[in-house]
């Protein structure tokens, strides 16, 4: 299989070509690519895709485009090529487990299937902004959760008082953020759990530096070195996925995301670009757990509720593409318009999980998109996010009857005025206690029932 090095030198030998002259031909190449392999939604309304015929014809559209685009190396400038061969060989060695943490709190993190019976692993926190006072506590608090399989680590622009600016500070303050991990996990009686650094920046020392088996980065955590937006990679994270493969981590891919009205267009578009950056991820950085999906860039300025049928549809064909064409390991992400504290949160973070537990993907954190300081997740989401997941897998609903039971939530939710919730969490969650505050928890039990009503038995 193609390895690092050859990757390494591929960003440094690769024909040269101008970033915009390879995102113009990005999306001139998708849109031919969607039209020779008749990518399209089936305009029936349908919230999941029970088209088997376009996975196969989705899959040699991601193929084709790795083996006639390849990758674009923004450092460099160059563009890194491979052919069918080395792609296929590498899709056939990605693992489809990983052990993560150690001891007793040890994971095994697994590929789903579609309709599966299997219980979905769970990503509950961070990748959200948290102030530093906050820090060992909101850790106890994620990792109090008991699905739990590991936890991001969180974003914050603030360490000992100081500003977060230049490489220096960086590599201090990644190294204090994992720190508080480490506090927070064994404050919740989790010592052993597995905690994914979330980096501050890409620069290579930042990504590298929270390495050590005491108070770091062991070798049974993980780190993100994720794919950037239209296919692109950087020298840096290559750099620091050299050092973690030697090491031992795991590596996460948190960029398997198409998005929508970028350059790869539409939603179609989109479903392409998941697939070759969740394969590219393996394929640059041997990424063997992804996020992905797609999204729509307006998602943040929205001031009402929509939940598109559509947007779902592509979500469901990424999920099946990548659950039965590769081994992959891949995580529903399910950020939410709406803020935490409030019901058309809860409302969508449960609809994304009856999505995601029947599609085969694994619960990633629940939060909401624009990420607000300390106001952006509370356990709750998450915890109500792997009830509704396993009460789906229990009953064995299938994509057609979820298609039934999404389409009555989603009349409730739709169009409703998005609520950007407290500006602290503390407002409705009691950190201390690890438990909602009662105005919280009457929404929380208003928003199950609706759940139970419209055939999800929680």
């Amino acid at each position: 299989m193609i390895s690092l090095l050859d990757i390494a030198e591929r960003i440094q030998k690769g024909s040269k070509m101008k970033e915009k002259d390879w995102e113009l031909s990005l999306y001139k190449k998708i849109g031919e690519l969607s039209k020779k392999y008749g990518i399209g939604y089936p305009g029936d309304g349908s919230y999941f895709n029970l088209d088997n015929d376009i996975v196969d014809r989705i899959f040699q559209a991601a193929l084709d485009f790795l083996v006639e685009m390849g990758m674009y190396c923004v450092s460099t400038q160059r563009v890194v090529k491979f052919d069918e061969r080395e792609v296929l060989a590498a899709i056939q060695e990605i693992p489809n487990q990983v052990i993560v943490g150690e001891g007793r709190d040890a994971r095994i993190i697994k590929q789903k299937k579609v309709e599966g019976k299997e219980p979905l692993n769970h990503c509950p926190g961070h990748s959200a902004p948290f102030t530093e006072e906050l820090a060992p506590l909101i850790v106890k608090n994620y990792a109090q959760i008991a699905s739990g399989d590991y936890l991001e680590s969180f974003n914050f622009t603030v360490v000992d008082g100081r500003k977060i600016f230049g490489t220096p500070l960086e590599v201090y303050a990644a190294k204090r953020g994992i720190a508080w991990m480490r506090e927070g996990v064994r404050k919740a009686g989790r010592p052993g759990m597995a905690i994914a650094y979330y980096p501050i920046t890409t620069r290579a020392p930042t990504l590298i530096a929270p390495i050590g088996p005491d108070f770091g980065l062991r070798r049974t955590d993980g780190v993100l070195l994720s794919m950037l937006p239209d296919i692109k990679i950087e020298q840096d994270t290559l750099t620091a996925a050299i050092v973690y493969e030697d090491y031992g981590c795991f590596k996460i891919n948190g960029g398997g995301i198409g998005i929508i009205g970028g350059f790869s267009g539409g939603v179609e578009g989109a479903i392409i670009e998941s697939i070759v950056k969740t394969i590219g991820g393996w394929l640059a950085y041997r990424d063997i757990l992804a996020n992905v999906g797609i999204w729509n860039i307006r998602q943040t300025t929205l001031k009402k509720m929509q939940i598109r049928p559509k947007e779902l549809w592509g979500n469901s064909v990424v999920f099946q593409v990548l659950n039965t064409k590769t081994n992959l390991v891949d995580f529903g992400v399910t950020p939410g318009q709406s803020g935490p504290g409030t019901e058309t949160h809860l409302m969508e973070e449960g609809i994304y999980a009856i999505r995601v537990a029947i599609d085969g993907a694994n619960l990633y954190v629940a939060r909401q998109e624009l990420a607000r300081m300390n106001a952006s997740q509370t356990p709750l989401e998450s915890e109500f996010m792997a009830e509704v997941a396993n009460a789906t897998i229990k009953a064995e609903i299938t994509r057609k009857e979820g298609n039934k039971i999404i389409k009555r939530l989603t009349e409730k939710v739709n169009d409703r005025k998005v609520e950007n919730g407290p500006n602290d969490i503390r407002e409705c969650y009691d950190l201390v206690h690890h438990k909602p505050k009662a105005e919280y928890e009457q929404i929380y039990l208003k928003v199950k029932k609706e759940f139970r009503d419209a055939g999800i038995s929680i």
